[in-house]
């Protein structure tokens, strides 16, 4: 016989406490970083190693009559890493899921802990008492070897995935100086294709280097136009496909974004108005792809940042 949940004391209830706490906040920062997607369905557009180009498409777009294409001036620049760590981190809860959630996962076994010491030392009682599953077995729950051991062994799975969790937010800080130093504005750009799944629909978006000239640019805009006109979109979950690797290197300097890389809601609305995309160190690596936080909320974030820079300066 196992003893009731009326039997059970408060604190056996910490660890599935926390449990769904975790799966909370993984599930908010899984929907803030774009929703759930469904797995990959075959499409007729994709690309990567090994995959289709389209010249002919490139050559229309060049012969063609290219429309002008509305492009904003406003070109942002981040100010520091710090500035760039808060950008990155203003569309997930990245902070929370690498910092704070494991350390809370860490002080809900070392309370639990604290508490088996202060019992023990307060009312040590017959000190083992037996097994906790057997109904004759008395005493308080630190009279039990087994609550011991599973505290410890909570206690040391929580500090090693803090301790994992704390060496990738560490990396990120190595990160944020290559994209402060190597990243290039894009301007984004909504395509006249909507993505639709059946269930739910996105808008699609084209980011363009900011260094491209006008004509350039409306090009290459124009380009991908025309190849999600005649090939359809990639399949759900893809990658950024750029310009390069669809039309050639005549092409170089944009990129096509099945999800943008924000919320929903700020896909849908288009508040986000430009991108920072660092090129990897080689041809085989993953771009890095960096939203630059709306007007109004770049304003705020350089406000608190430049405030907390005079604090430093005066200390």
């Amino acid at each position: 016989m196992y003893p009731s949940s009326d039997d059970m004391p408060w604190w056996a209830w910490l660890f599935p406490v926390a449990l769904v706490l975790g799966l909370i906040v993984r599930i908010i920062w899984v929907w803030r970083r774009g929703g759930f997607r469904q797995a990959d369905t075959p499409a007729q557009a994709t690309a990567g190693p090994g995959s289709p180009t389209y010249p002919e498409v490139w050559a229309r777009a060049m012969e063609g009559r290219t429309p002008e294409l509305a492009r904003p001036v406003d070109v942002p620049r981040p100010e520091s890493v710090e500035e760039v760590s808060v950008w990155a981190a203003s569309e997930d809860f990245r902070r929370t899921v690498l910092v704070s959630a494991p350390v809370f996962w860490v002080v809900l076994p070392v309370a639990a802990l604290g508490f088996l010491i202060w019992g023990s030392i307060t009312d040590p009682g017959d000190g083992w008492t037996g097994n906790i599953f057997d109904d004759e077995s008395t005493g308080q729950p630190w009279n039990f070897w087994q609550v011991w051991v599973g505290v410890a062994i909570w206690l040391l799975i929580a500090v090693g995935v803090l301790a994992l969790r704390l060496s990738v937010y560490a990396d990120l800080r190595l990160e944020n100086q290559r994209i402060y130093e190597h990243g290039v504005a894009h301007s984004i750009h909504r395509t006249s294709v909507d993505y639709d799944d059946g269930e739910a629909s996105w808008p699609t978006y084209i980011a363009l280097d900011r260094r491209l000239d006008d004509q350039q640019a409306a090009r290459i805009h124009e380009a991908f136009e025309q190849w999600l006109s005649s090939t359809g979109l990639p399949p759900s979950g893809s990658d950024p496909i750029s310009s390069t690797t669809l039309f050639g290197a005549q092409a170089k300097g944009g990129y096509f974004f099945l999800h943008l890389p924000v919320s929903q809601t700020s896909g849908v609305t288009a508040e986000h108005r430009w991108l920072l995309i660092t090129e990897p160190r080689d041809d085989e690596g993953d771009i890095i792809v960096t939203p630059v936080p709306a007007t109004k909320q770049l304003r705020k974030i350089r406000v608190k940042l430049r405030r907390r820079a005079a604090r430093k300066a005066r200390v």
